[in-house]
């Protein structure tokens, strides 16, 4: 067994014991060592299974990491909301800065988009403002 087969076997060891309630072939979907094939027609989505045969483990062990710290950003973006009373009449910097948000949205706002949106959208800032904040 090489390293990354090691360090696979261990992130899936770790989830599964944080998600004991998980099917083994729950856990590999969620962590997205298996997934969906892409669908070009939103209108009609494919449900089948996309080939990893030919995937690197190094693409695996990326997957898998992501999948973690996008949990873990929804926790803490959840735990933030519901740790404060109200954040209508709010500006976007109060309501990060309430929420304990703003240094994982400054690390996300250049590091990861994506991320960086959903906090974002949580935080009920509308599209336009999303998308003046991140350019």
């Amino acid at each position: 067994m090489n390293k990354e087969h090691r360090q696979i076997l261990e992130l899936l060891k770790t989830y599964l014991d944080k998600h004991p309630d998980q099917r083994f072939g729950q856990a590999i979907f969620n962590l997205g060592v298996n997934q969906f094939q892409e669908t070009t027609d939103p209108r009609n989505p494919n449900y089948t299974l996309r080939d990893i045969y030919n995937d690197s483990d190094d693409e695996i062990i990326y997957r898998i990491k992501r999948q973690i710290e996008w949990f873990e950003l929804q926790q803490r973006v959840n735990e933030g909301i519901s740790s404060t009373e109200s954040l209508t009449g709010t500006t976007v910097n109060e309501r990060l800065y309430l929420t304990g948000l703003l240094d994982l949205f400054e690390k996300y706002k250049e590091t990861d988009k994506e991320f960086a949106k959903f906090i974002l959208k949580s935080l009920k800032v509308d599209y336009e403002s999303i998308d003046k904040i991140l350019s």
